[in-house]
Order: structure tokens, then C-alpha cells, then sequence
């Protein structure tokens, strides 16, 4: 492995089960196994490491994402199968939440950069999932209030399975999501 990709890893492993504010410098280059001036030549600085972690973080989760959904054809399945794909990402990740919600959360208006690209996830996330539900219920307002609950149903499913370490605020928005399309679905005869 490469220095830049073991640095990265170890800012990964470090910054998401150790907090962002709580890792230093100095442990990631002790920890990666790196000379000070090699992290320094790839990330001139904190900031611009932890804004490759976002970026990586972001690119990571959607391309797992879009291999969770693949395994769909039908929209409102692809809908519901967002729940699956958060039950193996908090499994797979000893239900330690979204990269992206710690980091935001940490450092909230100190990095503006980190705050601004963590925000744009969230963002094109929602946008997708109504994307995807514009396919289901072409009605603009119909699709955006349904894909702004089941946007809303997983993250709070996502930092509720971080503070009980369970999956069983995962499941209980799956059934909710389900119930959404179900009490919106729109008749047969339109």
C-alpha cells in the first residue's frame, strides 16, 4: 500500500471510531508508519486530511449504496432497500453512525470546508431519494414530502442504531417507510 492510501486508511479508522478533534498529527503518522514530512507532502494540513476523509467517506458510502440498490428494479424497492444497505453500513461498522453526521457534529463552524462537502452529501442523498421516488409518484409535492420522511426515517434510524448499538431503529423505519408508500400510493385506475 501505498503512503497517501495508508495515511488515508488510518485517518479513516482514527477519525471515525476516535472522533476528528480527538486524533492528532502526530498519532496518524506514529500509527500509518510515515515520516512526518511524507503526511505534510500529501495533506499540508489537518483540515485538508480530514476534507479527503469526507470526500472519500461520501464517495464510498454512495458507490455501496448504489451496489445495494442494483440488486432492485422496482423504485419503491430500491426505496426500501436504502434500510437494508444502513443495516449492513452499521453492522459492517459496529454501529458507530454516519462518518459524515460525527464529523459534522464535531466540528461544526470551525471547518468551514469539511462542514460545507459533509452537508453536500446529505444533500445529494436527499436528492436521490427523491429522484428515485419521482419515479413512483410523479407528482412533484407527493414525491418530495415522501422522499423527505423516508430522508428524515433514516437518519434518524442511522443515529439512533449509533446510541442503542442495535438495529432495531433501522427496522422500525423500514416498516414506517414501507407505510409511507403505502398510504401514498396512487390508485390503479390513474
Amino acid at each position: 500500500m501505498d503512503t497517501k492510501n495508508r495515511i488515508m486508511e488510518t485517518a479513516d479508522q482514527l477519525f471515525y471510531f476516535q472522533g476528528y478533534q480527538s486524533t492528532g498529527i502526530n498519532q496518524i503518522i506514529e500509527e500509518a508508519k510515515v515520516a512526518k514530512g511524507s503526511l505534510y507532502n500529501h495533506f499540508p494540513s489537518k483540515s485538508e486530511l480530514g476534507q479527503a476523509y469526507v470526500k472519500e467517506s461520501s464517495e464510498r458510502w454512495f458507490k455501496g449504496l448504489e451496489e445495494e440498490l442494483n440488486l432492485w428494479t422496482d423504485p419503491a424497492e430500491k426505496l426500501i432497500a436504502v434500510f437494508s444497505f444502513l443495516e449492513k453500513y452499521a453492522r459492517i461498522n459496529y454501529f458507530n453512525g454516519c462518518r459524515l453526521i460525527n464529523i459534522l457534529t464535531e466540528v461544526g463552524d470551525q471547518e468551514e470546508q469539511i462542514t460545507t462537502m459533509a452537508v453536500a452529501h446529505k444533500q445529494k442523498f436527499r436528492e436521490f431519494l427523491y429522484q428515485l421516488t419521482l419515479k413512483i409518484f410523479p407528482d412533484t409535492e407527493q414525491a418530495i414530502e415522501v422522499s423527505d420522511t423516508i430522508y428524515l426515517l433514516y437518519e434518524a434510524a442511522s443515529v439512533e442504531s449509533k446510541i442503542f448499538k442495535d438495529q432495531w431503529p433501522i427496522q422500525l423505519a423500514r416498516k414506517n417507510a414501507e407505510q409511507v408508500l403505502k398510504q401514498n400510493k396512487i390508485p390503479n385506475n390513474q
